[in-house]
């Protein structure tokens, strides 16, 4: 059995716990013995989730605890467990598990890019930068969600040594269903409500003001508008009062978090996504499976588009994006179809994308023990 472990920067709901608990679900777990190690900043029912799907869960103190309080719980476990493969999906600091991990002897190292972090700051860019290229240094192996997040990690020239994992779904959860549609928006009492919805993580990168004054710029344009907003984070307090302040409590919907988001994507009739930058974001996929319309970010990578139901707008032009929603509503068309054959045919079934990952695995254990 091939000992491995999944570094997170935390497990919260969010996009690399999806992708990392969508493929082992469908990966044979007598074959894997499976770890993750995360910070201690985490939600209860993630956790559950992954011990369900036979995870075992260490937890290490976070590093604004103090960077070497953090680096010796880590070094602790990795050489008690001795792990054959150690996959780290924080990005820009996988390279410090890494080197831990190499100086203990593990022989498959994997930096895994699940970002594309974009700035116009020169120090950050710098910094960027500088992080990446020490990333090099201790991994064996480079993984990257798409093409934008393989570059900004590893660089346009290294890319045919990057192994582009994609974020692969559960067709089945996510194709639409129009009695779950009914009972969810009967639960929230918007049955004749025009719904937009989002998911994501509370926090900068996703935009959370941008969102809420575009559907202030709607309030009166469609006034029986409500949006659903699903994630938790640390800036979920003060978009909640931005909402409140600008007198909108009527027309956001918190729904905090969930473990069963393709729910969600039933009741909603469009989705948007005005991330400030991503790499390719699980939830886009999902929406397209889902059926519904699409407006996202030009910061996210063109390759999301596996549907005709999207647009990809500038995050810097508020109103392009009231009046592309108003547009929708007014114009739109508001059936669901299905994107289950552009799913498959573009890689990102599950059932054989998971397939491929094991036999990664499996591959590089046996090559070099």
């Amino acid at each position: 059995m091939i000992k491995i472990v999944h570094f997170v920067c935390r497990l919260e709901y969010g996009g690399v716990e999806s992708v990392i608990l969508n493929y082992f679900r469908h990966i044979n777990s007598e074959e894997f013995e499976k770890h993750i190690i995360t910070q201690d900043i985490n939600a209860s029912g993630c956790i559950e989730q992954f011990e369900k799907a036979g995870f075992i869960i260490h937890i290490a103190p976070h590093k604004r605890k103090g960077i070497w309080k953090n680096c010796r719980a880590i070094y602790s476990i990795m050489k008690k467990e001795r792990f054959d493969i150690v996959h780290s999906h924080m990005t820009l600091t996988n390279f410090y598990v890494l080197f831990m991990a190499r100086w203990l002897g593990c022989k498959v190292r994997i930096s895994h890019s699940h970002n594309a972090y974009v700035t116009t700051n020169y120090l950050k860019k710098s910094y960027y930068r500088i992080l990446s290229l020490v990333n090099l240094i201790p991994a064996t192996d480079y993984f990257a969600c798409g093409y934008d997040a393989a570059v900004f990690m590893f660089g346009s020239s290294r890319l045919e040594k990057v192994f582009i994992l994609n974020n692969a779904l559960d067709i089945s959860l996510f194709a639409f269903k129009q009695e779950e549609r009914n009972l969810l928006r009967s639960k929230y009492h918007i049955e004749n409500r025009y719904c937009i919805g989002h998911i994501g993580r509370f926090s900068e990168q996703k935009n959370h003001h941008f969102l809420v004054d575009v559907i202030y710029s709607l309030r009166d344009k469609i006034p029986n508008l409500v949006v659903m907003l699903i994630g938790t984070g640390e800036l979920y307090p003060s978009v909640k009062q931005y909402v409140h302040q600008l007198g909108l409590d009527d027309v956001f919907i918190f729904v905090g978090t969930t473990n069963a988001p393709y729910l969600y994507y039933q009741a909603m009739d469009l989705f948007i996504l005005p991330s400030l930058y991503e790499g390719l974001p699980v939830v886009g996929l999902e929406a397209q499976l889902a059926g519904l319309y699409c407006l996202f970010s030009n910061r996210i990578d063109g390759q999301i588009a596996i549907s005709d139901n999207i647009e990809l707008l500038d995050i810097n032009n508020k109103s392009l994006w009231s009046e592309r929603i108003l547009d929708y509503f007014a114009t739109g068309d508001k059936r669901r179809f299905s994107n289950t054959q552009n799913i498959q045919q573009l890689g990102y079934d599950i059932s054989i994308e998971s397939d491929k990952l094991a036999l990664f695995y499996k591959n590089r254990y046996n090559q070099v023990y």
